[in-house]
């Protein structure tokens, strides 16, 4: 497409172009609906070989919405996330697969638009829904795990910019599995290692948010995420 850019794994190339995937960035892939208990813009697109994947355009937050709800007009978000997650993802920190990144430029005027593709991971939910669902008995498991999860994220040198419950997938049948942090758009890769205090942000945007939906039992299981973060992470399998 004419003004478009696009980065996309080897192997996906063919599903891209089937797809046409490279106008994702300006609208709805057809043939898409939204993610099931999530929230955004997010679609899910069955495809073949990769099954389910997910379609996330960037949106604008915060009162400059109601003036440019797709449009950017510095950097290039959806690349700048790739690298990110891709460079963790090496790190095997427990974060999504990228398939695919595109920025478009924007029809009229000034600015571009832009997307990101992802496998979807099956059998996940947003720990939003999961922490609400949950029994008393089950929240400290699942609080354990989301510190570990974030834990394993800092020690790849991952910071995330907008650590939420709805940016934690929780695995619904396996307990066992670590919970997956997902949406690192504008997360940094930090190379000296992510620092103490930028450590105790992330968590404190994580305990903010789950304040602001009412998730009393999982604040109440809070001690719990910080045992499950203070747990040294599994060694590297191939040490």
């Amino acid at each position: 497409m004419r003004g478009s850019v696009s980065l996309v794994r080897t192997d996906f190339l063919d599903t891209f172009r089937d797809r046409r995937l490279d106008a994702c960035a300006g609208g709805v892939p057809p043939g898409s609906t939204p993610v099931t208990g999530g929230r955004g813009a997010a679609r899910v697109l069955s495809t073949h070989p990769f099954g389910d994947i997910v379609v996330r355009p960037y949106l604008r937050g915060g009162w400059i919405r109601h003036l440019v709800q797709r449009r950017y007009f510095l950097g290039a978000r959806a690349f700048r996330e790739l690298q990110v997650t891709e460079r963790l993802r090496a790190a095997a920190a427990p974060v999504p697969e990228v398939l695919a990144a595109v920025q478009r430029r924007a029809r009229f005027g000034p600015g571009y638009h832009a997307c990101i593709v992802t496998r979807r991971i099956a059998g996940t939910i947003p720990a939003a829904v999961a922490l609400q669902r949950a029994r008393s008995g089950e929240v400290r498991l699942l609080m354990e795990q989301i510190g570990r999860s974030v834990r394993e994220c800092h020690e790849a040198r991952g910071w995330h910019a907008d650590l939420n419950a709805w940016n934690l997938l929780i695995p619904e049948a396996r307990p066992e599995l670590p919970v997956i942090v997902i949406d690192w758009d504008r997360g940094r890769y930090m190379e000296a290692g992510v620092p103490y205090q930028a450590r105790r942000s992330n968590l404190e945007r994580l305990r903010r948010s789950l304040n602001k939906l009412g998730l009393t039992t999982a604040l109440d299981g809070w001690p719990a995420l910080e045992d499950g973060y203070d747990r040294p992470p599994n060694p590297d399998p191939a040490a």
